[in-house]
């Protein structure tokens, strides 16, 4: 039997701590339906955005407003006192959460973590210890191959809503965390926090959007209809994502990129070309273009061979390249499902013999490997089994009990 990760939760808690959630009120919901299962749930507000969506009102709640330096010493005494025994945060790379995370493997506390689906968009994941590069499970198919005979996984419920949910959600965020300053005045965000920051970032994102849309229409057309030849993709992170900062040895993902366009300008055959993606969520943020045009000055030969795209659709993308090159992105499963060669550079949870290409990168650009199709299948239907629940944070996630058992 392959238990969900939600019903390992249910049957090995009692009191859960829930730190901090995705923006929203999705653990505003999951209180709810732990405490419908009997639980006692606790939750800890770090800042006026947390506060916004998991108001102080409700029975359990606890401000932290002390400085960082005090934040261990705090969470061990709140876990012993409460007879804490699960903690539940989103996102395992924040600074809070990594000090939790510590503290819950010395006192053998369950540390749950909720991310965004590996298998998006109607996904998120829950596992335990740790996501991405830190998950637990093994990294090799035989741990996988015997779960291919699992059966197939009914289809999701539309869930994802796209972009503005979560952009909506996100302004009334960190309006109530910068709003609500004095009552956390030594929180520490992993994140940028100012509103000026971001409303100057969604302004410049639209016009671009717009301005990109038009820029990139031609060629999405004859992306479309086949007609563009032999390319490998390569789509950027976003700048400050943990996949950049934590889970890979570039510093920063102009580093990455420099180092894919030295290799495929040196080592690609003649016939194929390059496609840049940039990341969505980036566009008013950063631009890369300036590292393009450096190299494309130096080996002006490459000129009709390495474009820079911004809003081309993925899935134009992947129903015809040859192969994609990424840090530990996302992308590189949905390249995967598409039986396309994966070349990660990063730490990912899914780099691994039968899965991605385990050559060198300069070799990638002439021999690429594609992935086991069984290893592939095996891996996709133990997730969706284990790890994954239907659902969208910008939006709902359905809970239930059991989850998903075979």
């Amino acid at each position: 039997m392959i238990l969900h990760n939600l019903d390992d939760l249910l049957r090995s808690s009692k009191n859960i701590l829930l730190l901090q959630g995705p923006i929203g009120d999705f653990f505003l919901k999951l209180s709810e339906w732990l405490t419908d299962q009997g639980k006692t749930v606790f939750k800890i507000n770090f800042n006026g955005g947390d506060e916004f969506f998991y108001p102080i009102e409700i029975k359990n709640t606890y401000c932290y407003q002390d400085k960082f330096l005090h934040w261990e010493e705090y969470l061990k005494i709140f876990l012993i006192k409460l007879n804490i025994d699960s903690i539940v945060c989103f996102g395992d790379t924040r600074y809070y959460h990594k000090i939790a995370k510590i503290i819950a493997e010395n006192k053998n506390i369950n540390f749950w973590v909720f991310e965004e689906g590996y298998f998006r968009p109607e996904y998120v994941t829950l596992e335990k210890k740790g996501v991405n590069a830190f998950s637990i499970i093994p990294k090799y198919k035989e741990f996988f191959l015997p779960f291919i005979d699992l059966p197939e996984p009914k289809e999701p419920e539309k869930v994802a809503k796209g972009f503005w949910p979560m952009a909506k959600r996100a302004i009334l965020y960190y309006w109530a965390m910068n709003t609500n300053k004095a009552n956390y005045p030594y929180y520490i965000h992993h994140r940028h926090q100012s509103n000026k920051y971001y409303v100057n970032l969604w302004i410049r994102s639209a016009i671009k959007r717009l301005y990109y849309y038009f820029c990139d229409y031609f060629l999405a057309h004859i992306l479309k209809k086949g007609k563009f030849g032999e390319f490998f993709i390569v789509p950027l992170q976003v700048y400050d994502d943990s996949q950049v900062k934590v889970h890979c040895d570039y510093s920063s993902v102009s580093d990455f990129l420099e180092h894919v366009l030295v290799s495929f300008i040196k080592n690609s055959p003649n016939n194929v070309k390059l496609i840049i993606k940039h990341h969505p969520m980036d566009r008013g943020i950063i631009d890369y273009s300036s590292i393009i045009k450096k190299y494309l000055k130096l080996y002006p030969q490459f000129k009709e061979r390495i474009y820079y795209i911004h809003d081309i659709p993925l899935p134009i993308l992947l129903r015809n390249g040859k192969g994609m090159v990424c840090l530990n992105s996302t992308s590189g499963i949905s390249a995967l499902l598409h039986n396309m060669p994966v070349k990660t550079l990063g730490r990912a949870n899914y780099d691994f013999l039968g899965l991605t290409d385990q050559g060198q990168l300069d070799n990638f650009w002439k021999n690429p490997q594609k992935p086991d199709a069984d290893v592939f299948n095996a891996f996709r239907k133990y997730h969706f089994y284990k790890t994954h629940l239907n659902g969208s944070f910008y939006n709902k996630v359905i809970l239930r009990n059991p989850y998903n058992q075979i």
